[in-house]
């Protein structure tokens, strides 16, 4: 028996691009949407297993709901593994999913990411269309799940599996633990995506992800990352990730995200790859961005990164008061001091520094959003992002945040960092915003900014892509 497997990140209603990659869950501010990371790693488990594929990147393919319901019927999948994010969980589900089990009502449908991990049962019990929920990683449950619709077999002992037993019956299978060996799942299969639509920001190559590690040992309260990740941090060889950089550059694909939490957390694993990234030569044939900790890294290591083809890192900041910072949990050496060693390190060696804020956060007052604020204008920072805090099921704050019933919205339909969902005796939520708009504010109208920007276009169409962005924040300040 021939099985098929359609692999979506469904459209919206109102056809707007969202992210739901792990714990970024938000919609594309960018113009720069990751690819389907997540969905091209089960598609390499389903095939494995001589499981046919297709992946949808509705909003990116500018594919509305009749679009990729043509494709299905098309395609004629007995699976669809859904990507679901909190913001977007009722239109993914009570929308899409059930358009998409009314056109093809044999189908099955799986719901995968962070809000699924969270909450299998409930979204199984609320949601008719859905059959199943993944738990936690799900290259090796989807992949299972696919034989056992072939074979016809019950799927009782798929571990990392919830399931509808009848009407009204929700099961969930044992934890699946994380995988050991991350080279054992082998590429993301990219063969139904076309690159050319995913493209870096200001550069505008065409980019791809390349999952460099999985886990983080932190324990921030704002963060669900552990929920799909786990909390041991888990690398894959090198000789692995020089493969894969290879198999992109074959694909025409030479700009990457080193998709990680930490890259510089493990200093002697970094110092050996990059080693090996220029004793081979591809750090004349590539250019990669990534994120990492203000705790960890050297200049040593930085300048090596550098010469390696690292034009960017990301450092989570967060905020501009240690006590928040402790009151967070941000943990490790982060600290106010920390952070404005490791951008000055980083930007010394030639790097853009891109720095993330968190604004609201229960426990802050007007007086510590200014503080984030001038931290942020104090580092050498070429660009800056401010988001609300947003309490993503996973997360600590989610948990406490519903305990102390401070949400504004309490379903978190359509929440995200770009508006806070949060209200305390302190800060309510209109006052959250109107920090953020004045952060933006006061960080990009600075002619610092304006020259450190003006260092990253190589040519004149980089130049106009600049001030295209430039111009997309200042309507979004504006707004």
């Amino acid at each position: 028996m021939t099985v098929r497997a359609v692999l979506i990140n469904p459209p919206v209603p109102d056809d707007q691009i969202w992210v739901r990659e792990g714990r970024c869950q938000q919609w594309d501010i960018w113009g720069a949407p990751f690819p389907p990371y997540s969905l091209a790693m089960v598609s390499t488990q389903l095939k494995k297993n001589d499981i046919k594929t297709l992946i949808i990147d509705s909003g990116v393919q500018g594919k509305n709901l009749e679009a990729v319901l043509a494709d299905c019927d098309e395609f004629k999948p007995d699976l669809a593994v859904v990507s679901v994010a909190t913001p977007t969980v009722k239109s993914d589900l009570g929308w899409f999913a059930l358009e998409l089990k009314e056109r093809i009502p044999s189908i099955k449908i799986a719901a995968l990411g962070i809000h699924a991990s969270k909450f299998p049962a409930e979204l199984l019990a609320e949601y008719g269309a859905l059959d199943f929920a993944i738990i936690g990683e799900p290259e090796l449950t989807c992949g299972e799940l696919g034989i056992a619709i072939r074979e016809g077999q019950p799927v009782d002992t798929i571990r990392g599996l919830a399931w509808k037993a009848g009407e009204g019956n929700c099961k969930v299978n044992s934890r699946r633990e994380f995988v050991g060996n991350l080279d054992s799942l082998g590429f993301p299969d990219w063969a139904d995506l076309d690159f050319s639509i995913y493209r870096m920001p200001i550069k505008l190559r065409p980019f791809s992800m390349i999952g460099f590690s999985r886990g983080c040992p932190f324990s921030c309260k704002f963060c669900a990352a552990h929920m799909y990740g786990g909390s041991i941090l888990r690398k894959r060889s090198v000789q692995s990730l020089l493969q894969e950089i290879e198999l992109n550059l074959s694909l025409g694909v030479r700009d990457f995200l080193f998709w990680t939490e930490l890259l510089t957390l493990d200093e002697d694993f970094l110092d050996v790859f990059l080693d090996s990234l220029i004793r081979k030569g591809l750090h004349t044939k590539i250019n990669w961005v990534c994120n990492s900790r203000v705790d960890s890294g050297s200049r040593e290591m930085f300048i090596k990164m550098k010469k390696a083809g690292c034009w960017q890192i990301a450092f989570g900041f967060e905020f501009g008061d240690d006590a928040i910072l402790q009151l967070a949990q941000k943990g490790g050496r982060a600290t106010i001091e920390q952070g404005r060693k490791t951008a000055r390190l980083a930007d010394e060696a030639g790097i853009v520094v891109d720095g993330h804020f968190i604004m609201g956060y229960p426990g802050e007052t007007r007086k510590t959003l200014q503080k984030t604020i001038d931290y942020a204008c104090s580092l050498p920072l070429t660009f800056a992002h401010f988001y609300a805090a947003t309490p993503f099921p996973g997360s600590t704050l989610f948990d406490e945040t519903i305990q102390a019933e401070r949400l504004e919205n309490p379903d978190l339909e359509g929440a995200n960092q770009g508006k806070a969902t949060i209200s305390t005796d302190m800060l309510d939520a209109d006052t959250v915003d109107l920090f953020i708009k004045k952060a933006y504010r006061s960080f990009y109208f600075r002619p610092e900014v304006v020259r450190r920007g003006l260092r990253i276009p190589s040519g004149p169409g980089e130049f106009l892509n600049l001030l295209k962005t430039g111009f997309q924040f200042y309507r979004s300040m504006k707004g």
